[in-house]
């Protein structure tokens, strides 16, 4: 279905829509199908951003590609540009030290350090992300009421709430290399 977009409204407005308010169906008939995509919410296990590799030579991933996480606790957005300022440091560190100038192996040193620090953070936001919406949303059992309101709202919730106050650092200055100012033009 993802490569058909004749195929894909038709399954909006005949199947998935059916609840939809007639606004947004209105939007989905006249629609130019040549935008309509169709790709499925994915979701990376925190087991997979701890021992998979995020980076391989001189290319890593970030933001939702790093980290992608339900929107239960808000951070999916925020983390990706803590990811932008934290590699932003890293390789400004590294530029600080090359006196501006960078080569493979100094980017591969930058995106290490970037990986390495955002790794572990990453990892318990998109745990606690889902744990937080499976939390809220799983029912109303005695059990559920239990874990829910004396494990999670009690103990694990404030945790959460805790580690959203993140600070990425400072950006170094840099001075770059005369090389690299005389082939940056700005128009």
């Amino acid at each position: 279905m993802a490569g058909n977009p004749q195929l894909i409204q038709s399954e909006l407005l005949q199947n998935y829509g059916k609840h939809w308010p007639p606004l947004y169906l209105d939007v989905v008939r006249h629609c130019d199908l040549s935008t309509l995509t169709w790709a499925p919410l994915m979701f990376r296990k925190p087991w997979d951003i701890m021992f998979n590799k995020l980076r391989k030579d001189n290319i890593t991933v970030a933001g939702d590609a790093m980290h992608p996480m339900t929107p239960d606790i808000g951070q999916g957005g925020c983390s990706a540009l803590e990811d932008a300022v934290v590699l932003g440091r890293h390789i400004g560190e590294v530029l600080s030290t090359k006196n501006g100038k960078l080569d493979s192996m100094d980017i591969g040193e930058a995106i290490d350090g970037y990986v390495k620090e955002r790794r572990w953070r990453v990892t318990w936001l998109v745990a606690g992300s889902y744990l937080s919406g499976w939390a809220q949303q799983g029912g109303s059992n005695w059990w559920m009421k239990f874990l829910r309101d004396v494990i999670f709202y009690r103990f694990l919730s404030s945790k959460l709430v805790n580690d959203v106050n993140y600070d990425c650092g400072i950006l170094p200055s840099v001075a770059f290399s005369s090389e690299l100012k005389s082939s940056s033009k700005i128009d």
